[in-house]
């Protein structure tokens, strides 16, 4: 059920980061304009997304995932969106993007490898119930 869960949630992330990549700048400003934060929301849906999607895949178990792998996919999956960004109207890649997604991808995999310790050390090697 765990698996299940994960890896509709990393769809769901992919689908909603795909989205907001390639909407129009226009739309994407519009949409920030009208929540009063003094906080940079799209700073913060970089981190939140790519978060989620580093803690949800270990999960997901498509494949073993190596320690080396997760940061790779963050940085390949920064690298595409920022990319995409160049089709979208009135967006542009910049660097900060990149930065953002890798910082959320490295806070997603700490969170992961500390709650898959804590699993392990409760219920054995495989985090099985």
């Amino acid at each position: 059920m765990l698996q299940t869960f994960a890896r509709r949630g990393v769809v769901f992330l992919l689908v909603v980061l795909l989205f907001g990549t390639l909407m129009p700048g226009g739309w994407k400003d519009g949409a920030i304009d009208r929540i009063p934060l003094t906080l940079n929301l799209a700073a913060l849906a970089h981190v939140s997304l790519f978060a989620g999607m580093a803690f949800l895949l270990p999960l997901a178990r498509w494949w073993e995932l190596r320690w080396w792998q997760l940061p790779a996919l963050g940085l390949g999956l920064a690298l595409v969106t920022e990319g995409l960004q160049y089709f979208a109207v009135d967006r542009h890649p910049n660097v900060a993007g990149v930065v953002q997604d890798l910082l959320g991808t490295l806070l997603g995999w700490a969170a992961a490898a500390a709650w898959h310790g804590r699993v392990r050390a409760r219920w054995g090697r495989d985090g099985a119930v």
